[in-house]
């Protein structure tokens, strides 16, 4: 699905980095729609190669280190509800050009549709009783990227 409508938009994400000095200041802020609880989120901003990992300041969940691949809020246990619809983090590292943290990348799954379409009855293709059915429904990022 593709659309300029930012309504239809699960995650919004915005990323702020500024250099100060001999430091790259990076402040990253997620808010999600009320449509929709998102589990399995991970949230993964590049940067160049670092000798350490970046100075996080402030972080609303949790986050790891990864090769080339800086700082992820973690999955699989990360899941956005009406207790966390909104989050933050900050961190530090040296002076970089700020197009490197783009784009970020994020990964989530969801239990319902935009749609919300549900299958209520299997008909039998050649009469009889309607045979038992399960459904489930999921969303599933395929590349779900800020620019």
């Amino acid at each position: 699905m593709q659309s300029v409508d930012e309504s239809y938009v699960p995650l919004t994400i915005n990323c702020w980095p500024s250099v100060s000095g001999n430091e790259t200041y990076v402040s990253i802020e997620y808010e999600a729609s009320s449509m929709f609880d998102l589990r399995n989120v991970v949230i993964s901003v590049p940067l160049p190669v670092l000798r350490e990992a970046p100075n996080v300041k402030q972080i609303d969940g949790e986050w790891r280190c990864m090769t080339q691949e800086i700082p992820s809020w973690n999955g699989p246990y990360f899941f956005i509800d009406n207790s966390n619809r909104s989050g933050s983090m900050e961190f530090v590292v040296p002076p970089v050009d700020s197009s490197v943290f783009f784009p970020i990348s994020v990964r989530f799954t969801a239990a319902k549709t935009f749609s919300d379409l549900k299958v209520v009855n299997v008909a039998p293709l050649r009469g009889g009783p309607p045979p038992k059915f399960f459904q489930r429904t999921t969303v599933i990022t395929e590349n779900y990227q800020v620019v």
